[in-house]
């Protein structure tokens, strides 16, 4: 896909982490290209007016590509959803859909969306077929993400990616994960490789990518073009730097004024109060790996305003500037 870079990095969808701000925060500190939480397609078709959407929706601050990531089931759904997202202005300059086919949450799975879909490969091409054609009126790509498959007894990630293939999708991303496996153990890097032998369009690879050299073992074993992370990036945007060049010392300073611009940009978006609880989950990350940080995890729950909360950033941040931190 020429809107990327050679062997892009990204930052992966992620339910409650993918968030405009977080996002934004990724980009500057050195993801290629970012996409947003999952947001039902059928829900937008219910919502035409994107009251309930439009939080999720929300471009990626900066210049680097940014994907809004749909989960549904029926073709009629995406096509709407992507019809109606790109006729707004604010969205319009997304510069790819994306479409979830390995989500392994309950509430997705119950609706047969996410990883479900991939039970179904006629299905799977159907959704691709309509998206494209949707997207492909505004000059839109359609990628998608999927598992290895549904069990270990069940890896079809090669069948379902020629569907997908096939269907009109300019990339696709393989978690090497099965559906059973959820986030649990290790993630089945051949898999990818498998698909990437099987497609002529681009592969990218997703799964247990953490810590400097894992990049290019990947792309040693699997011949992927891109990768993308996921839950290592959670708490710690500055993951990208560390992949691409190698483990980096983050200034206290530094660390203390991302997760305040993180708080701040998430209070301009939500309000106080939405924000400060929602921000919660994310500083359980942020907040690790130095004297204390457990006390300051369970502190940093209990103010309900900004200022509170960025007083127990600030104490946390002297504990942490003792402790020597590689990211």
């Amino acid at each position: 896909m020429p809107i990327f870079e050679a062997l892009p990095l990204g930052l992966a969808p992620m339910a409650g982490f993918s968030t405009a701000p977080f996002r934004t925060l990724a980009a500057r500190l050195g993801a290629s290209f970012t996409i947003t939480e999952l947001v039902s397609a059928r829900g937008i078709r219910h919502d035409p007016g994107l009251k309930r959407s439009a939080r999720y929706l929300q471009p990626t601050g900066g210049d680097k590509p940014w994907g809004i990531q749909l989960f549904g089931q029926d073709p009629g759904d995406f096509a709407f959803a992507i019809d109606r997202v790109l006729s707004e202005p604010l969205y319009r300059p997304v510069s790819f859909i994306d479409i979830n086919m390995g989500c392994p949450a309950p509430k997705v799975l119950k609706e047969g969306a996410g990883c479900a879909l991939m039970r179904d490969r006629q299905q799977v091409e159907r959704i691709i077929r309509a998206a494209v054609r949707t997207a492909g009126r505004e000059g839109c790509p359609v990628t998608a993400k999927i598992r290895s498959g549904i069990s270990p007894d069940a890896v079809n990630a090669v069948e379902i990616a020629r569907a997908i293939e096939q269907g009109g999708a300019a990339a696709v991303t393989v978690h090497a994960r099965t559906l059973d496996q959820y986030y649990r153990g290790r993630a089945d890097w051949e898999v990818i490789g498998r698909v990437k032998q099987a497609l002529s369009i681009p592969v990218f690879g997703n799964g247990d990518i953490r810590q400097p050299g894992d990049l290019e073992k990947m792309r040693s074993e699997t011949a992927c073009d891109g990768f993308m992370v996921g839950r290592a990036a959670r708490g710690n945007p500055f993951i990208f730097r560390a992949l691409r060049q190698g483990p980096s010392e983050v200034s206290t300073d530094q660390w203390l004024a991302v997760m305040i611009e993180h708080l701040d940009a998430t209070v301009e978006a939500l309000g106080e109060t939405t924000a400060v609880k929602e921000m919660r989950s994310h500083f359980a990350f942020y907040l690790r790996g130095f004297e204390r940080s457990p006390q300051f995890r369970r502190q940093v729950m209990v103010p309900a305003r900004r200022d509170g909360v960025v007083a127990v950033l600030r104490e946390a941040a002297k504990f942490r500037q003792a402790s020597r931190l590689l990211y």
